[in-house]
């Protein structure tokens, strides 16, 4: 199963993360059949926080002067042999949830970083496919 080498977002480097889930839908009618565009990926970025929360991220999150925040990465995936299987390239995103969790049974926090994605890239095995969603666009306003 392939697991985080490397975590860049908006220009940080995000140390300890231990998973990552991308996911995408397009709508299914009541018929099952097709009823929609494909919505934006979501990434979501599981962390172990031992030391701090990511900061960077949290500000990001909180969309402080009222302004959506776009934002761009590379997650990198491993496998258990160290070789490298997948590489998200984020070309355009925001911090859609920010959360941090301390469960009752440890003695570190677990930060959750989500992304909602408007245009990426994911690549392995020699081979690459692009995404985007048109209306999130840095140009579409």
């Amino acid at each position: 199963m392939p697991r985080p080498k490397s975590v860049k977002i908006a220009g940080a480097e995000i140390e300890e993360v231990q998973g990552v889930n991308l996911s995408l839908s397009t709508p299914v009618g009541a018929r099952g059949d097709y009823a929609g565009r494909t919505t934006a990926p979501t990434l979501q970025l599981y962390r172990r926080a031992r030391n701090t929360p990511t900061s960077e991220m949290f500000k990001f999150a909180t969309n402080e002067d009222g302004r959506l925040e776009l934002v761009d990465g590379t997650v990198v995936l491993e496998n258990s042999r160290k070789k490298e299987t997948y590489t998200i390239n984020i070309k355009e995103a925001y911090i859609a949830g920010w959360q941090i969790t301390q469960p009752p049974e440890d003695g570190d926090l677990v930060e959750v970083i989500t992304l909602q994605i408007g245009e990426m890239s994911l690549a392995g095995n020699g081979k690459s496919q692009t995404f985007k969603v048109p209306e999130f666009s840095r140009g579409a306003a």
